[in-house]
Protein backbone atom coordinates (compact mmCIF):
# COMPACT_ATOMS: atom_id res chain seq x y z
CA UNK A 1 0.00 0.00 0.00
CA UNK A 2 1.57 3.30 -0.70
CA UNK A 3 1.31 6.92 0.07
CA UNK A 4 -1.81 8.77 0.58
CA UNK A 5 -3.07 10.99 -2.19
CA UNK A 6 -6.18 13.15 -1.81
CA UNK A 7 -7.66 13.70 -5.31
CA UNK A 8 -10.51 16.46 -5.16
CA UNK A 9 -13.16 16.53 -7.74
CA UNK A 10 -15.21 19.05 -8.74
CA UNK A 11 -18.28 19.75 -11.39
CA UNK A 12 -19.14 15.88 -11.85
CA UNK A 13 -22.66 14.08 -12.32
CA UNK A 14 -23.29 12.39 -8.62
CA UNK A 15 -24.02 9.17 -10.61
CA UNK A 16 -20.69 9.05 -12.80
CA UNK A 17 -18.49 9.23 -9.28
CA UNK A 18 -20.60 7.52 -6.19
CA UNK A 19 -21.40 4.03 -5.81
CA UNK A 20 -24.27 3.38 -4.74
CA UNK A 21 -23.57 1.97 -1.15
CA UNK A 22 -21.53 4.86 -0.37
CA UNK A 23 -22.04 8.06 0.92
CA UNK A 24 -20.68 11.34 0.56
CA UNK A 25 -19.41 12.25 3.43
CA UNK A 26 -16.98 9.64 3.51
CA UNK A 27 -13.47 10.00 3.12
CA UNK A 28 -12.82 6.54 1.44
CA UNK A 29 -15.55 6.93 -1.15
CA UNK A 30 -15.08 4.20 -3.56
CA UNK A 31 -15.14 5.89 -6.97
CA UNK A 32 -16.15 4.07 -10.21
CA UNK A 33 -13.90 4.52 -12.98
CA UNK A 34 -15.97 5.68 -15.54
CA UNK A 35 -15.24 9.45 -15.66
CA UNK A 36 -12.02 9.97 -17.58
CA UNK A 37 -11.18 12.88 -14.91
CA UNK A 38 -11.36 10.34 -12.25
CA UNK A 39 -9.77 7.52 -14.22
CA UNK A 40 -6.20 8.98 -15.66
CA UNK A 41 -5.59 10.17 -11.66
CA UNK A 42 -6.17 6.66 -10.67
CA UNK A 43 -4.06 5.11 -14.02
CA UNK A 44 -1.29 7.49 -12.53
CA UNK A 45 -1.68 6.67 -9.07
CA UNK A 46 -1.16 3.40 -9.94
CA UNK A 47 1.74 3.54 -11.51
CA UNK A 48 3.85 5.20 -8.99
CA UNK A 49 2.08 3.48 -6.29
CA UNK A 50 0.03 6.03 -4.52
CA UNK A 51 -3.10 5.10 -2.66
CA UNK A 52 -6.05 7.34 -3.41
CA UNK A 53 -8.43 9.38 -1.07
CA UNK A 54 -11.40 11.36 -2.12
CA UNK A 55 -12.72 13.94 -0.04
CA UNK A 56 -16.27 14.85 -0.21
CA UNK A 57 -16.40 16.18 -4.47
CA UNK A 58 -18.13 19.39 -5.17
CA UNK A 59 -20.87 17.97 -7.76
CA UNK A 60 -21.92 21.49 -8.73
CA UNK A 61 -19.60 23.74 -10.83
CA UNK A 62 -20.11 27.04 -9.16
CA UNK A 63 -17.81 29.91 -8.42
CA UNK A 64 -18.02 29.64 -4.48
CA UNK A 65 -17.32 25.57 -5.10
CA UNK A 66 -14.48 26.12 -6.92
CA UNK A 67 -12.93 28.84 -4.58
CA UNK A 68 -13.30 26.42 -1.94
CA UNK A 69 -11.66 23.69 -3.83
CA UNK A 70 -8.80 25.88 -4.93
CA UNK A 71 -8.18 26.77 -1.29
CA UNK A 72 -8.45 23.49 -0.11
CA UNK A 73 -5.32 22.75 -2.89
CA UNK A 74 -3.80 25.70 -1.67
CA UNK A 75 -3.94 24.98 1.82
CA UNK A 76 -2.85 21.12 1.28
CA UNK A 77 -5.86 19.42 2.17
CA UNK A 78 -5.52 17.81 -1.02
CA UNK A 79 -2.73 16.90 -3.63
CA UNK A 80 -4.46 17.41 -6.60
CA UNK A 81 -8.05 18.54 -7.83
CA UNK A 82 -9.63 17.35 -10.90
CA UNK A 83 -13.03 17.66 -12.96
CA UNK A 84 -14.35 20.33 -14.64
CA UNK A 85 -10.95 22.45 -14.48
CA UNK A 86 -10.52 23.98 -18.17
CA UNK A 87 -6.76 25.22 -19.00
CA UNK A 88 -7.86 29.32 -18.51
CA UNK A 89 -5.71 32.39 -17.00
CA UNK A 90 -8.17 32.63 -13.91
CA UNK A 91 -7.33 29.41 -13.08
CA UNK A 92 -3.50 28.41 -13.33
CA UNK A 93 -2.57 31.37 -11.04
CA UNK A 94 0.72 31.82 -9.55
CA UNK A 95 -0.23 29.41 -6.69
CA UNK A 96 -0.74 26.20 -8.64
CA UNK A 97 0.85 24.22 -11.44
CA UNK A 98 -1.33 23.07 -14.54
CA UNK A 99 -0.79 19.24 -15.85
CA UNK A 100 -1.17 19.19 -20.03
CA UNK A 101 -4.69 19.04 -20.90
CA UNK A 102 -5.55 15.21 -20.94
CA UNK A 103 -8.69 16.23 -23.20
CA UNK A 104 -9.86 19.22 -25.48
CA UNK A 105 -13.08 20.40 -24.91
CA UNK A 106 -15.02 22.50 -27.75
CA UNK A 107 -17.90 24.28 -25.93
CA UNK A 108 -21.22 24.45 -28.09
CA UNK A 109 -24.66 25.68 -27.69
CA UNK A 110 -27.01 22.74 -27.82
CA UNK A 111 -30.40 23.14 -28.96
CA UNK A 112 -33.49 20.34 -29.60
CA UNK A 113 -33.04 18.79 -32.80
CA UNK A 114 -36.39 19.54 -35.65
CA UNK A 115 -39.16 17.17 -35.34
CA UNK A 116 -40.85 15.74 -37.68
CA UNK A 117 -44.09 17.49 -39.27
CA UNK A 118 -47.17 15.65 -39.13
CA UNK A 119 -48.58 13.77 -42.17
CA UNK A 120 -51.09 16.56 -42.59
CA UNK A 121 -48.67 19.09 -43.12
CA UNK A 122 -46.53 17.28 -45.12
CA UNK A 123 -48.94 16.87 -47.70
CA UNK A 124 -50.02 20.66 -47.78
CA UNK A 125 -46.26 21.72 -47.94
CA UNK A 126 -45.85 19.46 -50.97
CA UNK A 127 -46.48 22.58 -53.47
CA UNK A 128 -46.30 26.13 -52.16
CA UNK A 129 -49.27 28.15 -51.71
CA UNK A 130 -48.72 29.98 -55.05
CA UNK A 131 -48.78 26.53 -56.98
CA UNK A 132 -51.59 25.83 -55.07
CA UNK A 133 -53.32 29.10 -56.16
CA UNK A 134 -52.27 28.37 -60.13
CA UNK A 135 -53.49 24.55 -59.97
CA UNK A 136 -57.18 26.63 -58.49
CA UNK A 137 -56.97 28.89 -61.10
CA UNK A 138 -55.98 26.92 -64.09
CA UNK A 139 -59.15 24.80 -62.87
CA UNK A 140 -61.49 27.79 -62.63
CA UNK A 141 -60.17 29.02 -66.38
CA UNK A 142 -60.94 25.10 -67.76
CA UNK A 143 -64.03 25.36 -66.59
CA UNK A 144 -64.74 28.86 -68.22
CA UNK A 145 -63.55 27.65 -71.05
CA UNK A 146 -65.51 24.80 -71.52
CA UNK A 147 -68.73 26.63 -70.62
CA UNK A 148 -67.73 29.38 -72.98
CA UNK A 149 -67.70 26.81 -75.63
CA UNK A 150 -70.95 24.96 -75.41
CA UNK A 151 -72.83 28.40 -74.38
CA UNK A 152 -70.83 31.43 -76.60
CA UNK A 153 -72.29 32.72 -79.47
CA UNK A 154 -71.16 30.19 -82.43
CA UNK A 155 -72.34 27.13 -79.73
CA UNK A 156 -74.88 26.32 -83.06
CA UNK A 157 -71.68 26.03 -85.44
CA UNK A 158 -69.64 24.13 -82.57
CA UNK A 159 -72.13 21.76 -81.81
CA UNK A 160 -70.89 21.20 -78.37
CA UNK A 161 -72.36 17.78 -76.28
CA UNK A 162 -75.03 19.10 -73.76
CA UNK A 163 -72.95 18.36 -70.98
CA UNK A 164 -70.79 20.80 -71.56
CA UNK A 165 -73.71 24.04 -71.90
CA UNK A 166 -74.21 23.49 -67.61
CA UNK A 167 -71.64 25.27 -65.61
CA UNK A 168 -72.15 22.52 -63.01
CA UNK A 169 -71.26 19.55 -65.22
CA UNK A 170 -68.32 21.82 -66.69
CA UNK A 171 -66.65 21.91 -63.13
CA UNK A 172 -67.77 18.19 -62.79
CA UNK A 173 -66.07 17.48 -65.69
CA UNK A 174 -62.69 19.13 -65.08
CA UNK A 175 -62.56 17.76 -61.38
CA UNK A 176 -62.75 14.26 -62.64
CA UNK A 177 -59.97 14.90 -64.90
CA UNK A 178 -57.72 16.63 -62.33
CA UNK A 179 -58.33 13.41 -59.60
CA UNK A 180 -58.09 11.02 -62.78
CA UNK A 181 -61.41 10.27 -63.14
CA UNK A 182 -63.16 9.39 -66.75
CA UNK A 183 -65.43 11.26 -68.13
CA UNK A 184 -69.30 10.79 -68.95
CA UNK A 185 -68.68 12.34 -72.57
CA UNK A 186 -65.29 14.19 -74.43
CA UNK A 187 -65.59 17.25 -76.60
CA UNK A 188 -66.96 16.96 -79.72
CA UNK A 189 -65.45 20.22 -82.00
CA UNK A 190 -61.53 20.10 -82.55
CA UNK A 191 -60.51 22.90 -80.63
CA UNK A 192 -62.13 21.94 -77.64
CA UNK A 193 -60.28 18.02 -78.00
CA UNK A 194 -56.78 20.15 -78.68
CA UNK A 195 -57.32 22.09 -75.17
CA UNK A 196 -59.27 19.44 -73.44
CA UNK A 197 -55.80 17.34 -74.47
CA UNK A 198 -53.54 20.52 -73.05
CA UNK A 199 -55.70 20.45 -69.69
CA UNK A 200 -55.25 16.36 -69.41
CA UNK A 201 -51.48 16.88 -69.95
CA UNK A 202 -51.64 19.48 -67.25
CA UNK A 203 -53.41 17.33 -64.60
CA UNK A 204 -50.84 14.30 -65.55
CA UNK A 205 -47.96 16.54 -64.47
CA UNK A 206 -49.07 17.93 -61.10
CA UNK A 207 -49.91 14.31 -60.17
CA UNK A 208 -47.17 12.47 -61.30
CA UNK A 209 -45.30 15.24 -58.98
CA UNK A 210 -47.80 14.91 -56.26
CA UNK A 211 -47.42 11.65 -55.97
CA UNK A 212 -44.04 11.34 -56.50
CA UNK A 213 -43.32 13.71 -53.26
CA UNK A 214 -46.18 11.80 -51.62
CA UNK A 215 -44.26 8.80 -51.88
CA UNK A 216 -41.44 10.10 -50.47
CA UNK A 217 -43.21 11.09 -47.30
CA UNK A 218 -44.30 7.41 -47.16
CA UNK A 219 -40.31 6.36 -46.76
CA UNK A 220 -38.43 9.39 -45.63
CA UNK A 221 -39.53 12.13 -42.92
CA UNK A 222 -39.34 15.86 -43.34
CA UNK A 223 -38.45 17.55 -40.73
CA UNK A 224 -38.70 21.24 -38.99
CA UNK A 225 -36.14 24.32 -39.49
CA UNK A 226 -32.96 23.35 -38.01
CA UNK A 227 -31.50 26.02 -35.86
CA UNK A 228 -28.42 26.68 -36.99
CA UNK A 229 -26.88 30.08 -35.95
CA UNK A 230 -26.96 32.20 -32.38
CA UNK A 231 -29.31 34.93 -34.23
CA UNK A 232 -31.73 31.81 -35.09
CA UNK A 233 -31.64 31.18 -31.32
CA UNK A 234 -32.25 34.80 -30.15
CA UNK A 235 -35.01 35.22 -31.96
CA UNK A 236 -36.79 31.88 -31.66
CA UNK A 237 -38.94 30.46 -28.47
CA UNK A 238 -36.47 28.46 -26.96
CA UNK A 239 -35.44 29.18 -23.55
CA UNK A 240 -31.82 29.66 -22.75
CA UNK A 241 -30.77 27.66 -19.94
CA UNK A 242 -28.04 29.96 -17.74
CA UNK A 243 -24.73 27.54 -16.37
CA UNK A 244 -22.88 29.09 -13.99
CA UNK A 245 -19.93 26.79 -14.49
CA UNK A 246 -20.05 27.94 -18.56
CA UNK A 247 -20.40 31.42 -17.74
CA UNK A 248 -17.03 31.38 -15.82
CA UNK A 249 -15.59 29.82 -18.59
CA UNK A 250 -17.49 32.16 -21.62
CA UNK A 251 -16.21 35.71 -20.11
CA UNK A 252 -12.77 34.61 -21.73
CA UNK A 253 -13.91 34.02 -24.90
CA UNK A 254 -13.35 36.05 -27.77
CA UNK A 255 -16.78 35.95 -29.54
CA UNK A 256 -18.32 38.87 -29.69
CA UNK A 257 -22.23 37.73 -31.02
CA UNK A 258 -22.36 35.11 -28.30
CA UNK A 259 -22.09 38.44 -25.73
CA UNK A 260 -24.29 40.38 -27.42
CA UNK A 261 -26.82 37.40 -27.59
CA UNK A 262 -26.62 37.29 -23.11
CA UNK A 263 -27.46 40.59 -23.65
CA UNK A 264 -30.73 40.47 -25.29
CA UNK A 265 -31.73 37.20 -25.12
CA UNK A 266 -34.98 37.54 -23.02
CA UNK A 267 -36.45 33.92 -22.48
CA UNK A 268 -33.72 32.97 -19.69
CA UNK A 269 -33.40 29.90 -17.02
CA UNK A 270 -31.25 28.81 -14.38
CA UNK A 271 -29.51 25.45 -15.21
CA UNK A 272 -27.19 24.78 -12.49
CA UNK A 273 -28.26 20.86 -12.64
CA UNK A 274 -27.25 20.77 -16.50
CA UNK A 275 -28.16 17.01 -16.54
CA UNK A 276 -31.91 18.30 -15.63
CA UNK A 277 -31.49 20.81 -18.19
CA UNK A 278 -30.45 18.35 -20.84
CA UNK A 279 -33.41 16.09 -19.87
CA UNK A 280 -36.21 18.60 -20.37
CA UNK A 281 -33.98 19.85 -23.66
CA UNK A 282 -34.65 15.94 -24.80
CA UNK A 283 -38.40 15.94 -23.80
CA UNK A 284 -40.07 19.02 -23.91
CA UNK A 285 -37.66 20.49 -26.38
CA UNK A 286 -37.93 23.73 -25.04
CA UNK A 287 -34.66 24.67 -23.77
CA UNK A 288 -31.21 25.54 -25.11
CA UNK A 289 -27.67 25.57 -23.27
CA UNK A 290 -24.05 25.43 -23.96
CA UNK A 291 -22.27 22.52 -22.54
CA UNK A 292 -19.69 19.99 -23.07
CA UNK A 293 -20.80 17.31 -25.62
CA UNK A 294 -20.00 14.36 -23.33
CA UNK A 295 -21.70 15.28 -20.77
CA UNK A 296 -24.88 16.06 -23.16
CA UNK A 297 -24.39 12.43 -25.16
CA UNK A 298 -24.18 10.52 -21.91
CA UNK A 299 -27.09 12.02 -20.24
CA UNK A 300 -29.41 11.40 -23.40
CA UNK A 301 -28.21 8.14 -23.74
CA UNK A 302 -28.93 7.04 -20.15
CA UNK A 303 -32.46 8.87 -20.78
CA UNK A 304 -32.70 5.97 -24.19
CA UNK A 305 -32.39 8.71 -26.42
CA UNK A 306 -30.43 8.40 -29.76
CA UNK A 307 -27.41 10.99 -28.45
CA UNK A 308 -25.71 14.14 -29.87
CA UNK A 309 -27.39 14.63 -33.70
CA UNK A 310 -30.00 12.58 -33.16
CA UNK A 311 -32.14 13.84 -30.09
CA UNK A 312 -29.58 16.88 -29.26
CA UNK A 313 -28.01 19.19 -32.07
CA UNK A 314 -26.05 21.99 -31.58
CA UNK A 315 -25.29 25.24 -33.55
CA UNK A 316 -22.90 24.99 -36.08
CA UNK A 317 -20.10 27.37 -34.58
CA UNK A 318 -18.47 26.63 -31.43
CA UNK A 319 -18.15 29.34 -28.19
CA UNK A 320 -14.74 27.96 -28.05
CA UNK A 321 -12.46 25.37 -27.82
CA UNK A 322 -10.10 24.73 -24.65
CA UNK A 323 -8.12 21.94 -22.56
CA UNK A 324 -9.11 20.00 -19.77
CA UNK A 325 -6.33 19.91 -16.80
CA UNK A 326 -5.49 18.76 -13.70
CA UNK A 327 -4.12 20.66 -11.09
CA UNK A 328 -1.58 20.86 -8.89
CA UNK A 329 -0.19 23.46 -5.64
CA UNK A 330 2.97 25.44 -7.26
CA UNK A 331 6.08 23.61 -6.80
CA UNK A 332 4.26 19.98 -6.51
CA UNK A 333 6.89 17.14 -7.15
CA UNK A 334 4.67 15.12 -8.57
CA UNK A 335 3.74 17.25 -11.57
CA UNK A 336 6.23 15.93 -14.08
CA UNK A 337 5.63 12.46 -13.57
CA UNK A 338 2.12 12.37 -13.81
CA UNK A 339 3.02 14.14 -17.38
CA UNK A 340 4.73 11.90 -18.70
CA UNK A 341 2.55 9.15 -17.50
CA UNK A 342 -0.79 10.85 -19.09
CA UNK A 343 0.73 11.50 -22.33
CA UNK A 344 1.06 8.01 -22.19
CA UNK A 345 -2.07 7.57 -21.04
CA UNK A 346 -3.16 9.60 -24.15
CA UNK A 347 -0.89 8.49 -26.82
CA UNK A 348 -2.41 4.94 -26.32
CA UNK A 349 -5.57 6.14 -26.94
CA UNK A 350 -7.08 5.08 -23.78
CA UNK A 351 -9.21 7.98 -23.22
CA UNK A 352 -10.92 7.19 -26.19
CA UNK A 353 -11.78 3.49 -24.69
CA UNK A 354 -12.97 5.38 -21.69
CA UNK A 355 -15.22 7.44 -23.14
CA UNK A 356 -17.08 4.49 -25.44
CA UNK A 357 -17.33 2.35 -22.46
CA UNK A 358 -19.75 5.43 -20.97
CA UNK A 359 -21.74 5.78 -23.99
CA UNK A 360 -21.91 2.10 -24.11
CA UNK A 361 -22.96 1.48 -20.49
CA UNK A 362 -25.10 4.95 -20.38
CA UNK A 363 -26.55 3.13 -23.87
CA UNK A 364 -27.72 -0.27 -21.76
CA UNK A 365 -28.88 1.78 -18.38
CA UNK A 366 -31.50 3.97 -21.14
CA UNK A 367 -32.54 0.98 -23.07
CA UNK A 368 -36.10 1.08 -23.21
CA UNK A 369 -36.80 4.19 -20.55
CA UNK A 370 -37.31 6.91 -23.34
CA UNK A 371 -39.51 6.29 -26.24
CA UNK A 372 -39.96 8.97 -28.59
CA UNK A 373 -43.02 9.47 -30.37
CA UNK A 374 -42.20 7.88 -33.73
CA UNK A 375 -45.24 7.09 -35.10
CA UNK A 376 -45.90 10.00 -37.70
CA UNK A 377 -42.10 9.53 -39.32
CA UNK A 378 -42.01 6.31 -40.90
CA UNK A 379 -45.32 4.04 -41.36
CA UNK A 380 -46.75 1.12 -43.48
CA UNK A 381 -49.42 2.81 -45.88
CA UNK A 382 -52.75 0.90 -45.26
CA UNK A 383 -56.58 1.32 -45.68
CA UNK A 384 -56.23 3.96 -42.31
CA UNK A 385 -54.87 6.31 -44.39
CA UNK A 386 -57.30 6.35 -46.95
CA UNK A 387 -60.12 7.03 -44.27
CA UNK A 388 -60.03 11.24 -45.46
CA UNK A 389 -61.70 9.64 -48.88
CA UNK A 390 -64.36 7.35 -46.80
CA UNK A 391 -65.66 10.08 -44.68
CA UNK A 392 -65.38 12.35 -47.94
CA UNK A 393 -67.60 9.67 -49.89
CA UNK A 394 -70.04 9.33 -46.91
CA UNK A 395 -70.20 13.04 -46.18
CA UNK A 396 -71.04 13.77 -49.99
CA UNK A 397 -73.38 10.82 -50.13
CA UNK A 398 -75.28 12.38 -47.28
CA UNK A 399 -75.74 15.86 -48.61
CA UNK A 400 -76.55 14.51 -52.09
CA UNK A 401 -79.13 12.23 -50.80
CA UNK A 402 -80.53 15.52 -48.44
CA UNK A 403 -80.53 17.63 -51.71
CA UNK A 404 -82.71 14.23 -53.36
CA UNK A 405 -85.00 14.26 -51.05
CA UNK A 406 -85.49 17.99 -50.79
CA UNK A 407 -86.15 17.63 -54.93
CA UNK A 408 -88.78 14.87 -54.02
CA UNK A 409 -90.09 17.33 -51.96
CA UNK A 410 -90.41 20.65 -53.85
CA UNK A 411 -92.02 19.16 -56.65
CA UNK A 412 -94.66 17.16 -55.27
CA UNK A 413 -95.47 20.53 -53.26
CA UNK A 414 -95.52 22.01 -57.05
CA UNK A 415 -97.38 19.30 -58.70
CA UNK A 416 -100.03 19.83 -55.55
CA UNK A 417 -100.34 23.20 -56.06
CA UNK A 418 -100.66 23.31 -59.35
CA UNK A 419 -103.36 20.68 -59.40
CA UNK A 420 -105.56 23.04 -56.79
CA UNK A 421 -105.05 25.79 -59.32
CA UNK A 422 -106.34 23.93 -61.86
CA UNK A 423 -109.45 22.62 -60.08
CA UNK A 424 -110.44 26.20 -59.03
Amino acid sequence: MGLPFKVAVIGVSRDQIITDNSTQNSVSIDYRSTYLAVEIVKYVCQKINLTIMFPPPSFEGTIRNYAKEFAALEDGISDVLTGGIPLLQIVVTSSFDATIPYVIVRLKIFVPCPKSLPGTEKILTTFSLSVWLSIGLVMLLTTAVFWCAGNGPYRSVCNEAHTYRSLSNCFQNVWSVFVGVSLPQQPTTSNLRLFFFLYVCFCFAISTVFQAFFVSYLVEPKYEKKLETIDELLHSDIVYGDHPGVNVVTRFVQYPEYKRFLEKKKLKEDCTNGQKCVKRMVTKRDLAMPLNEYIVDRVAREMGAEGVGKSVCCLDEPIGTGGVILLFKKGSPLLERFNTLMRRYLEAGLPEMCRRGVQHRASLKGGGIFVEAAGDVYFAFSVSHLMPAFVELLVGTVFSSVVFIGELIVNCLCKRRGNIQFVL
